[in-house]
């Protein structure tokens, strides 16, 4: 898997924090109540965990193959230097 994805998973990590510290923030001026910021912030978490979740997902599953076809690469020097 190439830099880029990680990054942007990176990337998505620190937007959900953004959002969980501003809605904490917010919770703490007058006119906000406390209560829906809270809810906000469980859904914004709730929305985080299922996207991670997915992108894990596919991160695992190109990575697998990826060690796969290294690993058959490896092998096949291997023989070669052996014989």
């Amino acid at each position: 898997m190439d830099l880029p994805v990680y990054m942007h998973l990176l990337a998505v990590n620190a937007g959900f924090e953004q959002v969980r510290s501003a809605l904490a923030a917010l919770a703490e001026l007058p006119g906000f109540q406390r209560g829906e910021m809270a809810r906000f912030g469980e859904m914004a978490e709730e929305s985080k965990s299922a996207i991670c979740s997915y992108l894990a997902s596919v991160i695992e599953i190109a990575e697998t193959e990826a060690a796969g076809r290294w690993s058959k690469r490896r092998l096949v020097r291997e023989r070669r230097e052996e014989g």
